[in-house]
């Protein structure tokens, strides 16, 4: 099991990313709620991320519909510009209209949010990370890493503010003493 070998930390972690979701009224755990609540990480505290930064450029893939830059850069080489896409929506059915997450359904036990399959992978993949990195628990870095190793949104929101796998990697196989 998964859940057996995290730390305290990366339960945490977990926990914060349900808040996150929970937040942000969205219909799953997905990894950009794994991510913000993982910005606090110290492996993190030396690339200097601006929690604000990260929160708005989530919500700018949001109000595309969730589309990544790299996502409406290949669009717009298709002649598809999103950015007049998105206008046009939001002029007929107002702001914000494609960042409406679908309601939650009501559960019999509870009210929990499920983790989205991206979500699933990462948790996943994280252990797979420590495994690699000849850790015997799954700490908060290794879900980070296994963000990163993802295409998507959040590596490149943290890529473009200087957070890459191969840096954050190189970081983790190899801590300060």
């Amino acid at each position: 099991m998964i859940g057996e070998r995290f730390t305290r930390e990366a339960r945490q972690a977990v926990h914060d990313a349900v808040v996150e979701a929970e937040r942000l009224d969205a219909p799953g755990i997905g990894p950009e709620h794994l991510a913000l609540a993982l910005l606090d990480a110290p492996v993190l505290a030396e690339f200097d991320l601006s929690r604000d930064e990260v929160v708005d450029a989530f919500a700018a893939a949001r109000r595309k519909g969730g589309l990544s830059d790299a996502d409406a850069e290949a669009l717009r080489g298709l002649g598809i510009d999103v950015d007049q896409i998105v206008a046009s929506v939001e002029r007929a059915h107002g702001e914000g209209a494609l960042s409406a997450a679908p309601k939650r359904k009501r559960r019999f036990f509870g009210n929990h949010l499920p983790f989205t399959a991206d979500a699933k992978k990462t948790l996943e993949r994280s252990l797979f990370e420590a495994r690699d990195l000849g850790h015997n628990t799954l700490r908060q870095e290794h879900v980070l890493l296994a963000l990163l190793a993802q295409r998507g949104l959040v590596a490149e929101v943290f890529g473009a503010r200087g957070v890459s796998y191969t840096e954050l990697r190189k970081r983790v196989a190899n801590p300060p003493r």
